[in-house]
C-alpha cells in the first residue's frame, strides 16, 4: 500500500459509513472526494445536502458551484433533486451570478463532467474481478498515476433541467427558441423537463411569446406537460383550455379541470405576475425522482 492509499476502508453500502464520512469531510474538496466516490446509496432527505452545503460554503469558501453540482447529481438524493436544488438556492449562498452558472452547466451539459486526481480513488491499481476454475479471480490491468485526471460523468436528473430552464427564461426571455431547441434535443423526459421549465416562468413572456411556450406545451408528446399547459392557458382562456383538454388523446389529460387550479397558482400572460404555479410542487408531480 503506497502513502496516498491511507483513506479508512469504509463499507460502500453501508448508509451510516456513508454519512459519517459525508460529515467528517473537513473542507469543501473533502466532501467532493466523498461525494465522488460513494454514488451506490440513495433515498436521503435533501435536507442533509443542504446542511452539508452550509457547513462548506455559508461563509464564502469558494467552490459553491462545484459542491452544488457534486450535491445534485449525486444518487443519495437522486429521488428528490427538485426540493434539493430549492433547498441550495433558499440558503442564498449562491449570487445571481452563481446561479446562472448553476443553471447553464444543468442546463446545456447532457451529463455534469466533473475532473479529479486518481489518488482520490484509494488504489493505484486498476484491476478486474473474474470467475475462475477456482474462485473469483482478480487480475491487476495497470498502475494508475497518482496524478493522473479521472473524469466523472455525471446524469442530470429531469427537475434539475426544469429548474434551470426557468431560471435561464427569467433570466433572458429571449432564449425561448433556445430552449426549444434544447428540448428537442434531448431525450423524452428530460425535454419535457425543459417545457415544463418554461411554462414555470411564462410570466416573464410577453403575450406572443406566452402563447408560442402554450403551444410547445399543448402539443409535447408526455401528457403530463399537456396538462401544465392547460393550467397556464386556463389562467386567460378556460374555454379554451376545457376545449383542448377535451380532444386530448389521453384519458387524463381529458380529465383536466380548471377546479385543479388554486388562485395564487395562476399565471398572467404577457407580463405581470399572479404567480406561477409552484414549481416544487409541481417538479414533484410530473417529475418523480
Amino acid at each position: 500500500m503506497d502513502d496516498w492509499d491511507d483513506d479508512l476502508e469504509l463499507d460502500r453500502g453501508d448508509p451510516l459509513a456513508d454519512l459519517v464520512e459525508l460529515w467528517s469531510a473537513q473542507n469543501a474538496e473533502a466532501l467532493w472526494k466523498a461525494l465522488t466516490r460513494r454514488q451506490s446509496l440513495s433515498g436521503a432527505h435533501p435536507f442533509e445536502a443542504v446542511g452539508l452545503f452550509r457547513r462548506h460554503h455559508e461563509n464564502g469558501e469558494e467552490g459553491a458551484v462545484t459542491t452544488a453540482l457534486l450535491l445534485c447529481t449525486a444518487s443519495r438524493w437522486g429521488r428528490d433533486t427538485a426540493r434539493l436544488i430549492a433547498g441550495l438556492v433558499d440558503t442564498a449562498i449562491l449570487g445571481e451570478m452563481n446561479l446562472d452558472e448553476l443553471a447553464s452547466i444543468l442546463l446545456w451539459s447532457d451529463r455534469f463532467r466533473f475532473e479529479y486526481p486518481a489518488r482520490w480513488i484509494g488504489t493505484e491499481w486498476i484491476s478486474i474481478d473474474l470467475e475462475g476454475p477456482e474462485g473469483p479471480a482478480s487480475i491487476p490491468l495497470g498502475r494508475v498515476d497518482p496524478d493522473s485526471t479521472v473524469v466523472s460523468e455525471r446524469p442530470i436528473a429531469p427537475p434539475l433541467r426544469r429548474w434551470a430552464a426557468a431560471r435561464v427564461l427569467r433570466t433572458d426571455p429571449r432564449t425561448l427558441d433556445k430552449l426549444r431547441g434544447r428540448a428537442a434535443e434531448l431525450r423524452p423526459i428530460d425535454g419535457a423537463a425543459i417545457v415544463s421549465g418554461v411554462l414555470d416562468a411564462v410570466d416573464v413572456l410577453d403575450a406572443r411569446g406566452a402563447r408560442l411556450a402554450i403551444e410547445l406545451g399543448l402539443g409535447w408528446p408526455r401528457g403530463s406537460v399537456r396538462l401544465l399547459a392547460l393550467d397556464v392557458l386556463a389562467a386567460v382562456d378556460p374555454e379554451d383550455a376545457s376545449r383542448r383538454a377535451a380532444i386530448d388523446p389521453d384519458r387524463k389529460v381529458r380529465a383536466w379541470s380548471p377546479a385543479r387550479l388554486s388562485p395564487k397558482g395562476r399565471t398572467r400572460l404577457g407580463g405581470g405576475q399572479a404567480g406561477p404555479q409552484d414549481a416544487l410542487g409541481v417538479q414533484g408531480e410530473l417529475f418523480p425522482d
